[in-house]
């Protein structure tokens, strides 16, 4: 599923987010409900022919996770294996790539202290090998976005949210996100909620639903998705076309 350009009209999260990066805007922070497709478009948005690098946080994250640890290659030989913000500052030619950090509010104690410096600005970041003792340094295409499902940026420590001079609330799917879905369910997917009462809806559940609906039909679907109670109220929009 291609992240493909759309017009989107000013105000939009989606237009503000092709606004900072046409920019040049390399630190962005893009957060709100979840299922809104954060980590599709911080993989893919902008990104140029390398890969990005990902790196989902928890409460155990430990610093070796983020820029690399020792691992055995043998009898008694180790060697050192980079981690992905490592990775990401050389990129596959040594310009650097992108760095996505899923659910940055979870990251506590060494991990957030790790996070911190690899995230610093080009002219403070550095790094040393601890194999080679070499300094790695950012490269010129480095970025890093990272995605969290908090409602308030007070919820983030300030000086995390001090490294990324854009934040970007992202309350709706991108059009693209929804593009392979059956057509009666594109628009409420972009509004993301499903059924009269306005039920809150993941664009994960949308897809879910739609791809079981094929194999055992609408009524089980949304039994299976959206629990027994909620199923009759879907069922009626989508038959009535309230949605």
């Amino acid at each position: 599923m291609a992240f493909e350009e759309h017009v989107e009209e000013p105000g939009s999260c989606w237009r503000d987010l092709a606004d900072v990066t046409a920019a040049g805007i390399n630190r962005v922070l893009l957060y709100g409900p979840s299922g809104t497709g954060k980590t599709f478009a911080a993989l893919h948005y902008g990104v140029l022919a390398v890969q990005a690098e990902r790196l989902v946080c928890t409460e155990d994250l430990t610093s070796g996770e983020i820029t690399g640890t020792w691992m055995p290659v043998g009898e008694n030989r180790w060697e050192w294996r980079e981690g992905p913000a490592i990775r990401a500052w050389r990129g596959a030619s040594g310009l650097g790539s992108r760095l996505v950090v899923d659910e940055v509010d979870r990251a506590s104690g060494d991990s957030l202290s790790t996070l911190l410096a690899m995230t610093d600005s080009p002219e403070s970041a550095r790094w040393r090998n601890p194999e080679t003792s070499e300094w790695v340094r950012p490269g010129p295409q480095f970025s890093v976005v990272m995605t969290s499902n908090i409602e308030e940026l007070d919820d983030l420590p300030l000086s995390l949210r001090d490294r990324f001079p854009v934040s970007i609330r992202v309350d709706r799917p991108h059009p693209s996100s929804v593009a392979s879905l059956s057509s009666d369910l594109r628009a409420p997917a972009l509004a993301g909620s499903l059924g009269p009462a306005g039920r809150r809806v993941s664009l994960r559940s949308f897809y879910a639903f739609d791809d079981l609906r094929r194999h055992c039909g609408a009524t089980r679907a949304a039994h299976l998705v959206f629990g027994a109670d909620a199923a009759s109220s879907v069922l009626d929009a989508l038959s009535i076309g309230g949605l």
